[in-house]
């Protein structure tokens, strides 16, 4: 990400050539930011449809050490601009953690972004832009045909849809009033190419209360990798709890990470969906969707809140367990089995009888403070999975809640009429 190599610009043949002339192209630039990035930016708060309010740019310390970001700021111009304004920091970045930028607002569309870290007065474009995190917090005056990079002072740069400035050979996807920029590898990605390090996806803006991130080799250099979340594992705060939950408005447009069989899928529950709500997002009378963020996409996950044959009724138990599979690691895993008797030592005589409003609120509370979840389920297709119960055959679905803790908690399910 930092300065870096090439800048883009959408000027004509002869102007590409004249600043080939300058040698820009072949100055000893840095190969990234081997602290704190641009891991985040979202600039379609409060505009139609938009999820949440504010505009606003995560940072994230992919090192191995605290940073001070005091005396720093996040500026942005228009994709073709040379007037910035700016968002001044305080404070500083522990390794792995992340910093939140509330921006301004278009609007009341939308839920309100967690608690923020330092806020600027900037009303980003919601489809294109540039955003610089800068190491004082005087105004950049390049942008158009004036180069921003390299410069000394420029941390990190993201231009993103129709930017006249980027790092490398491509600007960061447009975006749109439903969707952010968001670095892969939950931030750790630094090729120094926007549009290699970046994708869109549902805005989950993470604070400096979120849990951590450690990215594999300390996040030296221009490391990390290309690969969408390759090579993090996931923290939470201190080693303990599971940081500050991620709510975004509901979505009916899901991701394609799932296949139709058994498995384990690890993400960020960004959304839950209570029957007899909304049918917009997948919503029906007799499931809780649980919308689960992975990669940067939504999956759908129908958890039943109420049986169509018999009583309605639902069994439900809540225990702590190991996880069983293996550590959380984002993504879907296909093949990971769950028996409730055989891996969990239960029966069904230690559930207790729900009523489906009763199970609703029941899960509703349990998840209230859940961020990361592993989920046992069969995928009914690439967008979600669904039997979130006893089904035998080593294929019980079940919610686990806090599973990068010591003591994951085990959400299970059975029907009246099933005895184990």
């Amino acid at each position: 990400m930092l300065l870096g190599l090439g800048v883009g610009f959408a000027l004509g043949c002869d102007a590409e050539a004249d600043l080939r002339g300058d040698d820009l192209s072949s100055q000893a630039f840095d190969l990234g930011s081997t602290d704190v990035v641009i891991s985040q930016l979202f600039g379609g708060g409060g505009n139609a449809g938009a999820p949440l309010t504010n505009d606003y740019v995560e940072l994230f310390n992919r090192g191995a050490g605290a940073v001070s970001v005091a005396g720093w700021s996040v500026q942005y111009a228009s994709a073709s601009g040379t007037s910035w304004a700016k968002a001044n920091l305080t404070g500083s970045i522990p390794a792995g953690g992340y910093y939140l930028v509330q921006l301004a607002t278009n609007g009341s569309v939308g839920a309100a972004l967690p608690g923020a870290d330092a806020t600027g007065p900037m009303n980003m474009s919601g489809t294109s832009g540039t955003v610089a995190l800068v190491t004082n917090q005087t105004l950049l005056s390049c942008g158009g045909a004036t180069a921003c990079l390299p410069n000394a002072v420029v941390r990190d740069f993201v231009g993103y849809g129709a930017a006249a400035q980027f790092e490398g050979g491509g600007a960061a996807p447009t975006q749109a009033n439903t969707t952010a920029g968001l670095r892969g590898g939950r931030g750790c990605n630094d090729t120094n190419v926007n549009s290699s390090d970046f994708t869109t996806g549902t805005p989950a803006p993470r604070n400096s209360s979120s849990a951590h991130t450690t990215c594999s080799g300390g996040g030296g250099g221009g490391g990390g990798g290309g690969g969408v979340d390759a090579g993090v594992v996931d923290a939470p705060t201190g080693g303990t709890g599971d940081g500050t939950p991620v709510r975004v408005a509901c979505t009916g447009s899901f991701g394609s990470a799932m296949s139709a069989t058994f498995g384990r899928l690890d993400g960020i529950l960004v959304a839950i969906v209570n029957p007899n709500t909304t049918s917009s997002c997948r919503g029906d009378d007799n499931h809780i969707h649980l919308q689960v963020r992975v990669n940067g996409a939504v999956e759908d996950i129908a958890v039943n809140s109420a049986s169509t044959s018999g009583s309605p009724n639902i069994d439900f138990l809540a225990l702590s367990a190991p996880l069983k599979g293996g550590a959380w690691s984002e993504g879907w895993h296909p093949g990971v089995l769950l028996d409730y008797p055989g891996n969990l030592g239960v029966s069904s005589g230690q559930f207790a009888e729900r009523t489906p409003a009763q199970l609703t609120t029941a899960v509703d509370s349990a998840l209230a403070t859940a961020n990361h979840v592993s989920i046992f389920t069969t995928g009914f297709d690439s967008t979600g999975g669904h039997l979130i119960h006893r089904n035998g055959s080593s294929h019980d679905g079940a919610i686990v809640i806090n599973p990068l803790s010591a003591s994951p908690k085990y959400l299970l399910f059975h029907f009246t009429t099933q005895s184990f």
